[in-house]
């Protein structure tokens, strides 16, 4: 498993907090932690870190798809003809040809993006430079947009943005379909699965099936089975808390801010070893959803109950046929 180092083919791979490919443009700090050569699917992603009142102006994408999650601070967001005041944990579906942009309402705020198909990820390194430090700069100077939106499914358009406006409110339940939505924080599909509670933010619905979004909130607890996929590849990105991962004989252990990408055919399980930890998924292509649904049962509360409801596995094991899911070794405990 590659550490702190963008593998540029298909692997396991690991990313500290920080780490990455880092661009600097205007008083803003992209950090690039997945590039489509390195997941093996049309799928990128960029943690975005700036100052209060920096801007990224309204443009569309005419193939990507994107998804933003709010990690720090306020974002006033522009999301086709609505405004938006984006607070920690909100969730933005932006799929391609949707008008967009956001402007930093607080000072250091930081927001997740991965996009899918296209290549709006390329905008970066285009508008800005290679950096070494992992802090944006507070400056003055300005970066061309409309040039360095040429070359990566970018374009941007002119906005107005003078004068007072009402904002719209988040959704508490995401509408069906490739449609642009905020949801807010902590909404969306939540189930439960004995200690681990998980909100389905993004379903195939709301991508033609590319990819999926999914928190996980834990408690320290045991590990879940070995297994691979076929097709699908897994990021863990985690919020809170710590994780343990064992990656194709390898183990490490996962804190705030960092990163990872388990590619198919990768054997691996994770345990939550730090309390009420947190850790947001992006799953390509979409097909694992069901999983997700046998494993579970719907749930309405926001935390995970105490005690939790016994771990039930029997399902998975029912409809193990039509999942992509290979379990290694013996059952899951529970069966």
């Amino acid at each position: 498993m590659k550490i702190n180092e963008l593998p540029g083919s298909q692997a396991t791979y690991k990313l500290n907090a920080g780490e990455g490919k880092r661009y600097v443009f205007e008083n803003q700090l992209a950090t690039v932690i997945a590039r489509q050569e390195d997941i093996g699917f049309p799928m990128a992603g960029a943690i975005l870190t700036g100052a209060k009142g920096a801007k990224f102006p309204v443009h569309v994408h005419a193939k990507s798809h994107e998804a933003l999650y709010v990690v720090e601070g306020s974002f006033s967001l522009v999301l086709g003809d609505e405004h938006f005041l984006l607070s920690p944990g909100d969730y933005v579906n932006i799929p391609a040809g949707t008008k967009h942009g956001f402007r930093y309402m607080s000072h250091r705020g930081k927001l997740i993006s991965w996009t899918f198909d296209g290549h709006a990820n390329d905008i970066y390194a285009a508008l800005g430079e290679p950096f070494k430090g992992t802090v944006f700069r507070e400056t003055d100077e300005q970066v061309d947009w409309a040039g360095a939106g040429d070359a990566a499914d970018t374009t941007f358009i002119p906005h107005s943005s003078s004068g007072a406006r009402e904002y719209s409110e988040p959704c508490r339940t995401a509408p069906e379909g490739p449609v642009p939505f905020v949801l807010a924080s902590s909404e969306g599909e939540r189930m439960i699965a004995a200690d681990q509670l998980y909100t389905l933010m993004g379903n195939q619905s709301h991508s033609n099936g590319v990819f999926i979004s999914i928190m996980n909130d834990g408690l320290a607890g045991p590990p879940i089975p070995r297994h691979f996929h076929e097709r699908v590849s897994e990021t863990f990105y985690v919020l809170t808390g710590a994780l343990e991962m064992f990656v194709d004989g390898e183990m490490t252990t996962l804190y705030p801010g960092d990163f990872l990408h388990i590619p198919p055919r990768a054997v691996h399980a994770f345990q939550i070893v730090g309390h009420n930890t947190r850790f947001l998924g992006f799953i390509t292509p979409g097909l694992f959803e069901p999983f997700f649904r046998y494993l579970c049962e719907p749930f309405e509360g926001y935390v995970c109950p105490i005690p939790p409801p016994p771990f039930k596995f029997d399902r998975v094991l029912q409809h193990l046929g039509e999942l992509d899911l290979r379990l290694v070794g013996g059952k899951p405990p529970g069966v």
